[in-house]
């Protein structure tokens, strides 16, 4: 039988998958608060930065690989997959098919996430985009230019 903190913990990222942003609050406390990838020191803070994640890949999905969980910790480890749809970290659209792992602690209380440590694989993200992103540039009339 799965924990109350993992239901809760899949939930948050049922609510990734979604896109409903607007629904974080079932989840993340009031006074909730994010550390490395989750930067942020309200929700709507952290909303705001998830916001901008899902502008550039709308169609995101997550997929929990591991859950573990050790008192009011919930460890997890995730798949990203999604499609670069919108400028992310100055790269243009490429309309190119991401995937990449991540691993979030959570700490739960009364039944909502308190805190929140996120490490998604940028590097894997940003070398698929990028040289997507090159090899438009190197195909562009213009490249050649002097």
């Amino acid at each position: 039988m799965e924990s109350d903190e993992k239901r809760v913990a899949r939930r948050f990222y049922d609510i990734w998958s979604s896109g409903k942003l607007d629904t974080l609050e079932e989840v993340l406390a009031p006074n909730f608060t994010g550390h490395a990838g989750a930067s942020a020191s309200t929700v709507d803070e952290y909303r705001s930065t998830a916001a901008g994640f899902l502008n550039a890949f709308p169609d995101l999905k997550v997929e929990v690989r591991h859950l573990v969980q050790e008192g009011d910790l919930v460890s997890t480890w995730v798949t990203y997959t999604g499609t670069h749809q919108s400028d992310f970290a100055g790269v243009p659209a490429s309309g190119r098919a991401i995937k990449c792992a991540g691993w979030d602690l959570m700490r739960l209380r009364d039944g909502k996430i308190v805190e929140l440590t996120s490490f998604c694989d940028l590097f894997t993200i940003l070398n698929s985009l990028t040289s997507a992103y090159q090899s438009m540039r190197d195909r562009s009339p213009l490249a050649n230019r002097s």
